[in-house]
């Protein structure tokens, strides 16, 4: 996510009001690296805002994506999880503790290869057990 002042800007010139849900919902979001879910982030603004609804939550996100302030990511667990780093990058996604990860390795797609087609956007995600999991239960087997 980018400066929060520009993105407040963005709100503006698409016309919304900058509600002060709308504002810590942008701190919450602001250099989150945990790509957390709508519900947490409800969780999370819960607790300043206690009349804040789910479906508050859920429209200031989809707001946030469609004016390209966060990208949403979806998992084949079909749960969305929402990102404020718009840079191109990959994701590990850890089957043990479910955290999510950036990868900013270059992995060139060759979109000539799909030339008929008119790409945007594409997301890749790495599926396995991450490392500090790997070392949890390496340590539990060198412990019997």
């Amino acid at each position: 996510m980018r400066d929060e002042n520009l993105v407040v800007a963005r709100l503006k010139e698409a016309g919304l009001k900058l509600t002060p849900q709308r504002l810590a919902l942008i701190k919450i979001l602001k250099n989150n690296k945990s790509h957390p879910s709508a519900h947490m982030i409800y969780q999370e603004l819960k607790k300043k805002y206690p009349m804040v609804s789910f479906s508050t939550v859920y429209n200031i996100l989809n707001v946030l994506k469609k004016i390209g302030e966060i990208k949403e990511l979806t998992t084949s667990e079909n749960k969305a999880y929402y990102d404020p780093n718009t840079k191109p990058h990959h994701h590990f996604l850890c089957e043990k503790c479910g955290q999510i990860q950036d990868i900013f390795q270059d992995f060139r797609l060759r979109t000539e290869k799909i030339s008929i087609h008119q790409v945007k956007d594409h997301q890749i995600y790495f599926f396995g057990i991450c490392f500090d999991c790997l070392k949890k239960v390496a340590g539990a087997k060198g412990q019997s």
